[in-house]
């Protein structure tokens, strides 16, 4: 019995991004001597649209091309969803600290410096490649986990008294005994917090066993170590191997650094967050930053925002049951704006409640209300 025919796995693809066509034949030659596939391209424009395409494992990209520099190379493919996983290292003759510093910031995983060495070349693409598998493999494995996890809600939401240095108040009524509305804080640092607010698509007990999934996850992915950017795109490439057709959530996650004020605010598709300063005087802020929800898209792509919080503000995070009472979405976001605001002389434990008061009181609802206040 003949056995069936299965086509032969490709090696890796290694996209070499260089002016010199002697630097890029030496590198093909160098990889292709070990079995990696190359392809390249000479210029801006060529390798931009050539990684497109070809989607590669991995680029080697010199610093200084003739028409532009690798680092804007790199920053445009690390703002691309679809080749922001690249693992880039970058290839020049200039040794600086401060050149190779740029590299790491703009992205960058490695730097090689001219004249190259083919066993170093080598060695740093075999590495850097393992390491893109075994993130690869992470994601399909925290996918089988959450798979796992999510047949029923059992972990518990933090309460704000088991986690005073969070400084948070939050009011949670789902219509379901157990709903699609979630909220999770998590420590990431030393007087660094994360705060999520997420909202299942569907508001019945299927939708609240996905929320048990997003929670996993943002446990395993929230850390100093990724950037409240990371997180959301690890949580999306994973929610995206097992969510079943038409489940998403939109989620806001935010990072909020008490020492310094430093606030970073991921947006997937949610409410805006709304910000009070201690100030009294100064105008209530809404930080608005459109994306896409996650779990749906794996090139999704999220409102990001930079902000500082002064000691006494307040930022208040919530779910689209608060701001939708009334049917009317920028109605309701005005009309939270305003309701936080004239709470602002209120202790954060009296003033979630009475703003829910007064968002939508006590009648019974078809939507899950969420509402999270954090002070710094």
């Amino acid at each position: 019995m003949t056995q069936p025919e299965t086509e032969p796995k490709l090696s890796p693809l290694i996209f070499i991004i260089d002016d010199d066509m002697t630097t890029v034949r030496m590198l093909s030659a160098i990889l292709k001597r070990v079995g990696f596939r190359t392809a390249n391209a000479g210029d801006v424009a060529g390798a931009l649209k050539g990684i497109c395409v070809k989607r590669p494992d991995l680029v080697l990209l010199d610093v200084n091309l003739a028409d532009g520099s690798g680092f804007d190379v790199c920053i445009s493919l690390q703002s691309n969803p679809s080749t922001s996983l690249i693992p880039i290292i970058f290839i020049s003759a200039d040794g600086d600290t401060s050149t190779k510093v740029r590299g790491f910031e703009v992205g960058g995983v490695d730097y090689i410096t001219k004249p190259i060495a083919g066993a170093e070349v080598i060695a740093r693409v075999r590495n850097h490649l393992r390491l893109k598998q075994a993130y690869e493999r992470l994601s399909e494995l925290q996918a089988e986990r959450v798979q796992r996890l999510a047949s029923a809600q059992k972990q518990l939401m933090p309460q704000p008294e088991d986690f005073p240095e969070a400084r948070f108040q939050v009011f949670l009524k789902q219509v379901l005994t157990a709903g699609g509305d979630f909220y999770d804080v998590i420590s990431a640092g030393d007087g660094i917090v994360d705060y999520l607010v997420a909202d299942a698509s569907g508001h019945d007990l299927a939708a609240s066993y996905w929320t048990a999934a997003l929670k996993a996850l943002a446990a395993e992915y929230a850390n100093s170590i990724n950037r409240p950017s990371d997180v959301v795109r690890g949580i999306n490439a994973s929610l995206c191997r097992f969510l079943p057709s038409g489940a998403f959530f939109t989620l806001i996650y935010i990072r909020l650094n008490h020492h310094t004020g430093q606030l970073s605010m991921i947006n997937a598709g949610h409410p805006p967050a709304i910000i009070v300063r201690a100030d009294r005087t100064a105008p209530v802020l809404v930080l608005q930053a459109e994306g896409d929800v996650v779990g749906a898209f794996p090139d999704a792509i999220f409102g990001t925002m930079e902000f500082t919080l002064n000691p006494g503000d307040r930022i208040y995070l919530c779910s689209d049951g608060v701001i939708e009472a009334d049917g009317i979405n920028e109605r309701g976001i005005a009309r939270l704006a305003d309701a936080c605001s004239s709470r602002s002389t209120l202790p954060l434990h009296l003033a979630v409640p009475a703003i829910i008061e007064e968002m939508v009181g006590s009648a019974p609802t078809q939507d899950d209300t969420l509402l999270m206040g954090v002070e710094r």
